[in-house]
């Protein structure tokens, strides 16, 4: 791993910690979203191994925060793949959530900043912010990615 890499990994890692202490402190999980999904993909396509899936997704969405958190970790180790992942499931309730609210605000024309500085926005804001800053890694062969 470069120079530059790991640097962009480092702070990918401390944002990733900061955000995880917003939605820690905020109570946001990703569980809720992945239940609707769950709901709705079941509805069409009922098997029993998606369902399985969907419980596997679901214990690791609703611990919020400290998913988010071992994502941060993963992706300091260098398993970016698995950090992205982790911290998208960990704050996906959070990430719809915040650009719904921004979209209405938008068309309702009241837009203010303050009601984007509660725990859960500052937490989506640094989740963005971090998996900008992850690198994947290119020119490496796709399963390497995983390992």
């Amino acid at each position: 791993m470069d120079r530059k890499t790991r640097k962009n990994n480092v702070i990918a890692f401390w944002l990733a910690v900061i955000s995880s202490i917003f939605l820690l402190i905020s109570g946001t999980t990703g569980a809720a979203d992945w239940a609707k999904i769950e709901d709705a993909v079941l509805k069409y396509a009922n098997f029993g191994f998606i369902n399985n899936l969907f419980i596997l997704v679901l214990i690791v969405a609703s611990f919020g925060g400290i998913t988010v958190l071992i994502g941060g970790i993963s992706i300091l180790k260098g398993k970016v793949f698995w950090g992205d992942l982790l911290i998208s499931l960990g704050s996906g309730a959070a990430i719809i959530g915040f650009f719904l609210n921004l979209f209405i605000s938008i068309i309702a024309s009241d837009f203010s900043i303050f009601s984007y500085l509660s725990f859960s926005s500052l937490g989506v804001i640094f989740v963005i912010s971090a998996q900008i800053f992850s690198n994947t890694k290119k020119n490496v062969k796709w399963y390497r990615r995983f390992i």
